[in-house]
């Protein structure tokens, strides 16, 4: 076995299929039926759903709720969250925005977004819209626009051009008469941004994107904040031009509710002016860590719906690493296994990618690997079975030296955490 750091490849043993071609060929179509494309990404089973990122879904709700969520629970919402991707992009790129017409459309979203939003636009400061790559993000800007409210979408240049392609196909929709979309990996969007707050209008964001002029991995403009326990460094620049002109910051996400879309609002952070200095920094550290807090309130109810749950290694700090000492940790597992007990890989940390001619390990937390060596594989198979696991009777079934190896690497594996005993 050896051990290294960082994810592992997404792309190892991914299946080529001809469903999964047929998927990504109506996905770029918009004359198909709503139920042939749903039914049909419904219809793919978890391995056909690898190249749509499932295995990256899997890790990440590891990360946060492994401690606290049954394998089965987090596998579930890992493939709801996968499928929810796919089809929340074609849906209202390629299905809702090509048939809207010259009059404005009817509200697709329930809640009291509208009425909050207007409220606090009429304090003259502007207003910041937060939400995340979660649900019916995309509706929500639409159902200002629709409304009215000139509504400014700060985005990644990739879905800049998803727009610009939109409104290039259907320029007469009366969307377009409120809704300018704004590329902030060009130098002149946050400029844009800042003039029409200035005007007193609204920016909407998907937050969690991490997407600035400096791209998604840059450092300017970061806060760390807590997630479900977990620590990340996020972008706050939309916070920062809220405290600049003391426009108040409101979260939202737009899910599913009894078979419809609806809005769930967060708490109203309010600079109560323009802020300077110290006073603005303390507005943006609290506001941000709030809007984060939100979502994980959010994701607890409606993990299955973060559709941008595929990327949040990018923006997660891994846990510190921790060696346990070599000598305890042997001890305590020769006791365990004498007494009939068994050792087991630690689902609630660590995640298995195969490979074409090995086995990769992940672990959620710390993002280390471990890849098993295809004449190793039987260790990791039984390691990965929590119904049998590793015993003295099938360790001692081994020949010597081949037993030993086997010892040592559980053994290392148990120092960082990566096994736990069990039965």
């Amino acid at each position: 076995m050896t051990m290294t750091q960082g994810a592992a490849p997404e792309n190892a043993a991914i299946p080529t299929a001809s469903r999964v071609d047929r998927v990504k060929h109506l996905l770029a179509r918009s004359d198909v039926s709503r139920s042939e494309v749903f039914d049909l990404v419904h219809s793919l089973s978890d391995d056909e759903l690898l190249p749509f990122g499932l295995r990256a879904y899997r890790l990440n709700l590891v990360s946060l709720f492994g401690r606290d969520w049954p394998r089965e629970r987090i596998a579930q919402a890992a493939r709801a969250a996968a499928i929810s991707k796919i089809l929340g992009g074609w849906e209202y790129h390629q299905h809702y925005l090509p048939r809207l017409t010259s009059a404005p459309d009817a509200p697709q979203v329930n809640g009291a977004h509208l009425e909050q939003v207007r409220a606090l636009l009429e304090r003259g400061r502007g207003v910041v819209g937060v939400s995340f790559h979660f649900g019916h993000m995309r509706y929500l800007p639409s159902e200002f626009a629709h409304a009215g409210i000139a509504t400014h979408l700060p985005l990644a240049s990739d879905s800049y051009n998803d727009y610009w392609t939109a409104r290039a196909s259907n320029p007469g929709a009366a969307l377009w008469k409120h809704f300018e979309f704004v590329d902030v990996e060009a130098r002149a969007g946050a400029i844009s941004l800042a003039k029409a707050l200035a005007r007193g209008e609204l920016v909407f964001s998907t937050i969690d994107g991490n997407t600035g002029n400096d791209g998604t991995r840059g450092d300017a403009r970061r806060s760390k904040v807590a997630l479900l326990g977990s620590e990340c460094r996020v972008k706050n620049g939309l916070f920062v031009m809220a405290a600049r002109f003391g426009s108040p910051v409101i979260p939202m996400v737009a899910h599913n509710l009894d078979g419809q879309r609806a809005c769930r609002l967060g708490p109203v952070l309010d600079p109560g002016g323009p802020l300077r200095g110290a006073d603005a920094e303390r507005f943006v550290e609290e506001a941000v860590q709030s809007a984060y807090t939100f979502l994980g309130e959010a994701l607890n109810a409606y993990a299955d719906e973060w559709c941008g749950g595929d990327l949040f290694h990018q923006w997660r700090l891994p846990a510190p690493s921790v060696t346990h000492p070599a000598n305890e940790i042997e001890q305590r597992l020769r006791e365990h296994l004498g007494t009939g007990g068994r050792v087991v890989m630690d689902t609630r940390r660590i995640v298995e990618l195969p490979g074409e001619n090995d086995i990769v390990w992940t672990d959620a937390m710390t993002g280390r690997c471990y890849k098993f060596p295809l004449a190793i594989m039987d260790l990791a198979a039984r390691l990965a079975d929590e119904g049998r696991g590793v015993d003295l009777q099938w360790l001692d079934q081994h020949p010597s030296d081949v037993r030993s190896r086997m010892w040592s690497l559980i053994c290392q594996l148990a120092s960082r955490d990566a096994v736990r005993c069990h039965g």
